[in-house]
């Protein structure tokens, strides 16, 4: 348990602002001041922000309209419907991590133009790359941050009103479909910057008013973009998916990159980086991910030895096994089964994939 407090951050970063290492983790970062954390998900929203306010990141620019600004506009006309109420961009963003477990009031929007990034939304954590959106509602609770070797450049928007959870139900976004892929990037760019100088001196009425409107064009066309997706690429989501399920279903069985490109009818390198691009892991990964899963829950529910175990999941050297196990799980087989009587929720209880995800943030 941390003794240190959002109070205790401030003093222990420049005032003048932080600049992390592109190479440097936030984890890293907090260390480095007495703030340990094990996953990034385990830090106090309120600590995060405080980095990430004092933070000097590449070509940052945000620009956010003022609360009393924001209840004045929505009750006006047209701005009612649709209100810009944040918009940025940041380059190269080391170190960047932004947790909301209560969600936003607003619609949060991200476009990636470089770098990769991720987001964990409704218990499951994705990877973001560029020319895709990260589009979620407002209410929804989610943590986003950029990759740790290759950080993510982005372009947001946030955005409330009337209209604002109709343009996410027309983009397709909710909880459990926050990302689709755009190839906007010019289109997104020259909307932003628009936007941007719109908003960059004082907000008047006038101003607020093009800057919504040049928002929902935008937001039609990423409709229209969207929806105009040739069928390859949807036949592709679907053919992912069925060797995903396929998967989920044999996890005894032993099979190889090349087995499961065959079952998508794609070459195994295309399959394997369109398989984690869509579900952040290779694909054997993925399928080592689902085994470990399956082991957990016999070790917390059978009397079954570890070698028998390790059988039931496709492994038929035990050593093996409890490598990938430790790995994976951070303790030996053995060791988990030990502790399982003095675990007090912990790892007997997260038995999901998505949790598991989020340890190797």
């Amino acid at each position: 348990m941390n003794e240190k407090t959002p109070d205790d951050v401030k003093g222990l970063i420049p005032e003048v602002g932080y600049r992390p290492k592109a190479t440097q983790t936030l984890l890293s970062i907090l260390a480095a001041h007495g703030l340990h954390y094990k996953r990034l998900v385990d830090i106090p929203p309120k600590v995060a922000r405080e980095i990430q306010r004092r933070s000097v990141f590449e070509e940052f620019r945000s620009i956010e309209v003022p609360g009393e600004t924001i209840r004045d506009s929505l009750a006006r006309p047209i701005l009612r419907d649709l209100l810009v109420t944040r918009i940025g961009h940041c380059r190269r963003a080391a170190g960047h991590f932004i947790p909301r477990p209560e969600g936003s009031l607003d619609c949060v929007l991200h476009y990636c133009v470089g770098g990769k990034g991720w987001c964990e939304v409704a218990g499951r954590r994705r990877v973001v790359i560029p020319q895709t959106v990260l589009l979620i509602p407002a209410g929804v609770p989610h943590w986003y941050g950029a990759d740790d070797k290759d950080p993510w450049s982005i372009h947001w928007i946030h955005f409330t009103g009337r209209n604002a959870t109709d343009y996410c139900q027309l983009l397709g976004a909710a909880a459990e479909t926050p990302l689709f892929h755009l190839s906007l990037s010019e289109e997104i760019s020259s909307v932003v910057e628009a936007t941007y100088q719109l908003m960059d001196n004082v907000q008047t009425y006038g101003q607020l008013v093009a800057a919504s409107a040049a928002l929902a064009q935008f937001l039609s066309m990423a409709n229209l973009a969207r929806h105009s997706i040739n069928t390859r690429s949807k036949t592709a989501e679907k053919k992912l998916e069925k060797t995903a399920q396929f998967m989920r279903e044999n996890v005894a069985g032993r099979y190889t990159l090349q087995q499961f490109a065959q079952i998508a009818h794609m070459s195994p390198h295309h399959y394997c980086s369109l398989f984690k691009a869509r579900f952040g892991f290779t694909p054997i990964e993925y399928f080592n991910r689902l085994k470990v899963r399956k082991a957990r829950e016999m070790l917390d529910h059978d009397v079954l030895q570890i070698r028998q175990i390790a059988y039931r999941v496709g492994c038929d050297d035990p050593y093996y096994f409890s490598r990938l196990f430790r790995k994976i799980v951070g303790v030996s087989p053995r060791d988990y089964r030990k502790k399982k009587s003095s675990r007090d929720g912990g790892l007997a209880r997260d038995g999901g994939l998505a949790r598991e995800e989020a340890d190797d943030s």
